[in-house]
């Protein structure tokens, strides 16, 4: 095959306009096919109580232990389940202005900690306090 040198060589010209059009597709793709997870906030403001605020009794004080991840939790060494919102309402019901306090053994995951504590909150407990939780002590 012979070389024809009477023409001059042309230049091609590269098109961004495909490649623009391609990654505005891919863009639009990603952004509908991702799911975003939506922020959780707290709703209710935080209170600070005052200095000269009255400390509550101890026997305002309710001591609940959660010792294994098995959705049962300890109050007065009986065990209970979470799953029974019967007891849970009743109980909420009888100490209303009592402090429910939470105790973790090491087992227990953040998971299981913060199912009962949300559990106190929708049955009406005014006040949840999270107590050595992973301390590294073991309740007895």
């Amino acid at each position: 095959m012979p070389l024809n040198l009477s023409q001059p060589k042309r230049k091609q010209a590269i098109s961004l306009t495909p490649l623009i059009d391609v990654v505005f597709i891919l863009l639009l793709f990603f952004m509908l096919t991702s799911s975003f997870v939506p922020w959780r906030s707290v709703d209710t403001p935080l209170s600070v109580p005052a200095h000269d605020t009255a400390k509550p009794d101890k026997d305002d004080f309710l001591v609940l232990t959660l010792k294994q991840n098995d959705g049962r939790v300890w109050l007065n060494g009986v065990a209970h389940s979470l799953a029974d919102t019967a007891w849970l309402s009743s109980m909420i019901k009888e100490h209303k202005k009592g402090v429910f306090a939470i105790k973790a053994d090491n087992e227990v995951s953040l998971q299981s900690l913060m199912n009962l504590a949300d559990r106190l909150k929708v049955n009406g407990a005014k006040t949840v306090s999270i107590a050595n939780a992973f301390s590294g002590q073991a309740t007895p």
